[in-house]
């Protein structure tokens, strides 16, 4: 009998050691010929992931380590994770660059140094040009950075250039060397810190399938990271590369040549072949057709639930990346993105196309964008394509070049609510269909477009499932409850909903003119509105009913402090409260035209307006305009 005790709980600790994990220790003070014990640390975050197996956790002591790390192997569930985090309270810098030294200065003033090209093995950022679909300028641009004390230069388009211009420099690539000529200014390379980026990627698969990683608390910058299009393979700083169920959270990434965090599609499915072979031009001369292919390559490859998406991006600082902050083709499918800070993405930099912004995502399917802030970027949200069953909401968008939201040429259902957007054009719809926006506040304009010439896939409810095919003539959107703040713009055409006008209301005989074929490919979907609120200088839709307009100033700014984000809002309360507004839920937002599908959430539960952005109940029958329940005149600490 004891003998079968002892048994019993020898299997009970083996058990509970094969569930629970070991812990895996990094130290900059260990070895790769340790046993990865506290008392014995690996030296490498590399040698770790090589070791570790579905339930371990590495632990990574304080230090900066310069390597490109690739998990090996995957978890296997999301009670099963291999979690890769930094100890509790300390620096943990994971950077895709080296050390340069042994700088001289030359008689025109510039510093040069001699890099050994062994340093780079087959990949030298120097030698790579910026490339991709969708790509206009920026391809003289070369992937490789040079950075002093932590700041970032710039490549100088020859030697003159940058023998005039501050804080630039020029590469010079041969066969064994590498010839950095710097204009640094004042200060002195050889008493700084200068690194020059090695690695194309920090924390990345070499191979697809790695599912179910987590990576908490680790600080993420300086990688080579090529220009990611949809039709192409699309790599971050860090990134699942195809795989499910990664949760990437508390982290900072930044100094990325192009993407932060990348959630997109890999080489198999297609890359760059627009670009490659000038053919299948399609709409614009682009290569519409191109991403077409790659989505039902993709899906041949088995993009659909089971496989690929499913990921937590949350709680991220994601700032100065060249291209965007956040990108993914089909790969964000299913996702969920809350809580992140992301903020000067594709500024400063000749690098300009159509896949930058702080968070640009192609058929982000069921996916979630939820209480974000984003700012000086761009754009803010970009929803290209197949965004069906997409939720954003409680998001606070300022500062950008173009527009703070962006939703072209996808058929819905997608879902806008409770959304701050501070810029001096909130939203574009290009050929944005099936969706319903409410609960919002803009302080800029909105503009209708369509893209009657491009067709693109609409899908089963909750699926990757393809149902079909067809264009984006704008329209089949709903408005509902939102303020618009006296507008800033020139251009009154832009100004609440006026750009809408062109577009019809809904009337019962519409679809037998939608059934006509001739018709239906240059037919504009009808609009539907109610409770809006529009201060002046702001304009409701022509044929709108049901909404409040009030001959007085409001406006909104956004300012950051280092305790967070505040709202500075002059917004009398007593006249948002006069507002009539309605209860949004699934049943009254209707079916879409195209997809036929309903507004609900992800999981296919019906949908209720419930809370505001602060997370305080809503009244359900009569929530009060705008994203607050108790907006008024005041500061609002919004992130």
């Amino acid at each position: 009998m004891k003998n079968k005790k002892i048994v019993l709980l020898l299997l009970s600790f083996v058990f509970a050691t094969h569930l629970f994990g070991r812990v895996l220790h990094v130290s900059k003070e260990g070895s790769d010929t340790n046993n990865g014990t506290q008392q014995e640390p690996f030296l490498s975050i590399s040698k770790a992931a090589f070791e570790a197996i579905a339930g371990d956790t590495i632990l990574i002591q304080e230090g900066t380590y310069r390597e490109w790390v690739s998990p090996a192997n995957a978890g296997i569930s999301p009670l099963r994770r291999i979690v890769y985090m930094a100890a509790e309270g300390e620096e943990v810098w994971l950077k895709g660059s080296e050390v340069v030294e042994h700088w001289e200065k030359s008689v025109d003033g510039l510093w040069i140094t001699e890099i050994d090209n062994q340093l780079f093995g087959d990949f030298n950022p120097f030698a790579i040009n910026v490339y991709g679909d969708w790509l206009s300028q920026g391809k003289h641009l070369h992937l490789g950075e040079v950075y002093i004390d932590g700041e970032s230069l710039s490549e100088g388009k020859n030697y003159d250039e940058v023998k005039t211009s501050t804080n630039t420099w020029i590469a010079e690539v041969g066969d064994q060397k590498t010839v950095l000529k710097v204009n640094f200014g004042k200060q002195k390379p050889n008493k700084s810190l200068v690194e020059v980026n090695v690695r194309p990627v920090c924390f990345f698969p070499k191979t697809t399938g790695v599912n179910y990683i987590k990576v908490r608390g680790l600080r993420m910058a300086q990688a080579a990271t090529q220009w990611s299009p949809p039709t192409g393979e699309q790599v971050g700083i860090i990134g699942p590369n195809w795989s499910k169920g990664w949760v990437i959270e508390d982290c900072e990434v930044m100094q990325s040549k192009c993407v932060g965090i990348c959630l997109g599609k890999t080489r198999a499915s297609g890359h760059n072949m627009w670009s490659l072979y000038n053919r299948k031009y399609g709409y614009n001369k682009s290569g519409f057709n191109r991403e077409i292919e790659a989505i039902f390559k993709a899906y041949d490859l088995g993009w659909n639930k089971t496989n690929v998406g499913s990921h937590l991006i949350q709680n991220n600082k994601i700032h100065q990346c060249g291209q965007a902050g956040i990108v993914g083709h089909m790969g964000a499918a299913f996702s969920i993105i809350r809580h992140n800070e992301i903020r000067d993405i594709n500024r400063n930099t000749p690098m300009s196309g159509a896949e930058t912004a702080g968070i640009k995502l192609h058929a982000a399917i069921d996916a979630r964008l939820e209480h974000n802030v984003i700012v000086n970027t761009t754009m803010g949200i970009w929803l290209d394509w197949q965004a069906q069953g997409t939720h954003v909401l409680n998001n606070v968008i300022a500062e950008s070049e173009k527009q703070d939201m962006f939703f072209e040429v996808s058929h819905g259902p997608t879902l806008v609510y409770n959304n701050i957007c501070l810029s001096e054009l909130s939203v574009l719809f290009r050929g944005g269909q099936g969706m319903a926006v409410f609960n919002n506040l803009f302080w800029g304009g909105l503009k209708s477009g369509s893209s009657k010439e491009r067709y693109t896939p609409y899908h089963y409810p909750h699926s990757t499932k393809i149902k079909g095919l067809f264009n984006n003539t704008g329209g089949d959107v709903r408005f509902y409850n939102n303020v618009f703040l006296s507008n800033a713009t020139e251009k009154p055409y832009l100004n609440g909903l006026a750009s809408f006008n062109p577009y019809p209301v809904y009337s019962d005989d519409m679809g037998d003119t939608v059934r006509a074929t001739h018709k239906a490919v240059v037919f504009k979907f009808p609009v539907w509105t109610g409770g809006n609120l529009y201060y002046k200088g702001s304009k409701p839709y022509g044929k709108e009913i049901g909404h409040y307009e009030v001959d007085l100033e409001a406006n909104a700014t956004l300012e950051q402090r280092k305790d967070g984000y505040y709202l500075n809002v002059n917004a009398e309360q007593a006249t948002l409260e006069q507002a009539t507004t309605l209860s949004i839920n699934t049943e009254m937002l209707g079916q879409t035209f195209i997809s036929e599908a309903i507004f609900d959430n992800p999981d296919g539960s019906s949908f209720q307006l419930e809370q505001d952005l602060f997370g305080k109940p809503r009244n359900l029958e009569n929530p009060l305009v705008g994203p607050f329940e108790d907006l008024g005149t005041g500061e609002y600490k919004v992130f």
